[in-house]
């Protein structure tokens, strides 16, 4: 992507305009791709995460787009990389069943794992075919189960107390704070930027 930086007016009239959230523009720009690389349906779907998990102010949808955008690698991966074997047998996951490991490993920008997430997921949509898997969910729900896992975490609740990069990732991340935290604070500073 070049330098151009859409002025806050623009972005907001766009962004009124089209009652959007956060818009094509600016999500090139955070994820620094060409806007044609984000489809149309893959904004709609966000729209609709950001609306149904209250994600609406500046500060939350600074946080939850940054830690999005690094953990799917700026909007390109919808679905962990690794085969999920490792999660095969996890009782700690739900994953009771044979074939439960790859079927339920990490789905969407912030990745969930396993039957017992997927399923409580499924109930809070009304969706019975978010239990078909990782493939489902990453195509039709990359958004909606990150801001499911952002709401069961109380993440907004953070945000709005003033919280640091730092501090959401250390949540986002789990057990070491400073795994791709350089990369993090990277979006984070777009979103400020753009947001």
């Amino acid at each position: 992507m070049g330098s151009y930086i859409p002025t806050r007016k623009k972005v907001e009239q766009a962004s009124f305009q089209t009652g959007a959230l956060v818009t094509k523009k600016q999500l090139s720009y955070i994820w620094n791709c060409n806007e044609s690389l984000i489809k149309d349906s893959e904004l709609i779907e966000l729209y609709r995460c950001l609306r149904t998990f209250d994600i609406t102010t500046t500060s939350r949808l600074r946080h939850f787009i940054s830690q999005c955008s690094h953990e799917s690698n700026g909007g390109r991966w919808m679905k962990e990389f690794a085969s999920g074997s490792k999660y095969e047998g996890r009782k700690d996951l739900g994953n009771t069943q044979n074939g439960d490991g790859p079927r339920y490993k990490g789905a969407g920008f912030i990745q969930v794992t396993g039957r017992y997430n997927y399923q409580q997921f499924a109930n809070y949509i009304k969706d019975p075919k978010v239990m078909n898997g990782v493939d489902y969910v990453s195509q039709k729900y990359p958004f909606t189960i990150s801001g499911y896992w952002w709401m069961l975490n109380e993440m907004n609740d953070m945000c709005d107390k003033g919280a640091t990069c730092r501090q959401v990732s250390k949540i986002v991340n789990g057990k070491d704070p400073a795994n791709g935290l350089a990369d993090r604070e990277k979006y984070y500073k777009r979103c400020l930027e753009i947001i």
